[in-house]
């Protein structure tokens, strides 16, 4: 445009003459200046690397996901271990008491009265020696001043030993009342402290055994009552047949009461 310009500038010159080709020259600096003032035009910029860059960042925001939803589930098994453990976990020791002591306790009671017991091996020969029965004593009716004290005071001793040993027996059940009633409150307490199923079911096994034992010492009471009533019958008995003896020999006219023979 600018050798166009001074073409005609030059072409003008000739013609026209020198002010023709300054007032030329004039308008075509004015005209190019007005080009060089003016804003210059939009262009689309082009980026070879920038598909490559956002892709990169959305693989990258993509593996972030991926790794805290990862970290999440390892978080939730992690809990659930947690959890696992709590319900396999085990009590620490075992809270409540054996009752054997409580029993040979008992036993030892017997052991050391005339009453007959709870030795069971022998029971039969114990029970033949203290109560011989009607035959025994109808052999022996005319030596009454001789057996007789003898027997008396057999027959008190074994009753005042049954009363004493029944009263012993109820007495060790019932003096473990406050011991059994602390440890029934702290099995209730670990029961409902249990941090896991298996700490819960050990808890509900030990009240189970609890009971147990509680049901075992009702049965002592019970074995206690039946060998109370069975020493006292087998007294009443033995002193009925001794009676019933001496009235057969005095009927049978075989012998004769006397103060030197007796029953």
């Amino acid at each position: 445009m600018e050798l166009e310009s001074q073409k005609m500038s030059a072409y003008a010159a000739r013609k026209f003459g020198r002010g023709a080709a300054l007032a030329l020259a004039m308008a075509s600096a004015g005209l190019g200046v007005s080009l060089y003032m003016a804003p210059a035009p939009a262009y689309a910029i082009y980026c070879s690397n920038c598909s490559t860059f956002y892709q990169q960042m959305y693989e990258y925001a993509e593996a972030v996901n991926t790794q805290l939803n990862t970290a999440q589930q390892l978080q939730t098994q992690i809990q659930q271990y947690d959890n696992m453990i709590k319900q396999g976990m085990s009590l620490p020791s075992r809270m409540f008491n054996t009752i054997t002591g409580d029993l040979q306790r008992v036993a030892s009671v017997y052991n050391s009265a005339q009453s007959l017991g709870r030795n069971i091996s022998n029971l039969d020969e114990q029970f033949r020696q203290q109560f011989k029965g009607y035959d025994s004593y109808l052999n022996s009716i005319g030596q009454g001043q001789n057996n007789m004290p003898q027997r008396y005071r057999d027959w008190a001793q074994s009753g005042f030993d049954n009363a004493r040993t029944a009263m012993q027996a109820a007495g060790v059940n019932t003096s473990t009342f406050e011991d059994e009633n602390a440890m029934l409150d702290q099995l209730v307490s670990r029961s409902q402290s249990a941090v896991g199923r298996q700490q819960a079911i050990q808890a509900g096994n030990e009240i189970a055994a609890q009971n147990v034992q509680q049901l075992q010492k009702l049965r002592d009471l019970v074995a206690t009552q039946i060998t109370l009533q069975g020493n006292y019958m087998a007294k009443q008995t033995e002193q009925e047949a001794v009676k019933d003896a001496a009235s057969e020999r005095f009927w049978g006219g075989t012998d004769t009461p006397g103060p030197s023979k007796g029953f």
